[in-house]
């Protein structure tokens, strides 16, 4: 796969001149600390608001070998909004980052070794919102209906099709 030119990095955190490498989100435990990235725009914003797989689920289908959206599925609307406080998705330049297309989230997920500068960041003031104008599709479900979705063999596919995803 061709490196590309611009990788997206989305944190709460609007403050960031320079991401440093950290082992907080491993994947590998003997990958090191790492700066992730991502090509995917949308993808990148579903990670303005924290969050974890006990109440937030980020994924997406395939029919046809075409990727559709991402979907967000989230447990407890009240947290999601309480801990949605904007952010930024900054650009981040390419050089320097790399993939390995059996790990992680594959040709949709970047790593870097090294200390990187933003290019450009955009201020965010609702996760909510730049995840839905990047073509996020969000659900707020209920317990049972998050539990079934994790234990459908579908990934939840058939379940969350006949939903409707939140709008602006």
């Amino acid at each position: 796969m061709n490196r590309p030119k611009t990788l997206y990095h989305a944190s709460p955190n609007s403050e960031i001149d320079i991401f440093e490498p950290r082992n907080e989100s491993i994947r590998n435990v003997g990958e090191g600390p790492v700066v992730f990235a991502t090509p995917d725009k949308a993808l990148a914003s579903t990670f303005l608001v924290p969050s974890d797989e006990s109440w937030v689920l980020v994924g997406r289908w395939s029919e046809s070998g075409e990727a559709g959206p991402w979907h967000v599925i989230v447990k407890s609307r009240y947290k999601f909004m309480r801990l949605d406080s904007g952010g930024a998705i900054y650009h981040l330049p390419g050089d320097g980052f790399i993939y390995r297309p059996d790990e992680g989230l594959g040709e949709n997920e970047w790593i870097s070794t090294e200390k990187v500068r933003p290019l450009k960041k955009e201020i965010v003031e609702f996760g909510l919102k730049a995840m839905i104008e990047n073509g996020v599709e969000v659900y707020f479900v209920g317990r049972r209906v998050y539990r079934e979705i994790k234990k459908s063999e579908d990934d939840g596919m058939e379940i969350v099709s006949k939903l409707k995803p939140e709008s602006l």
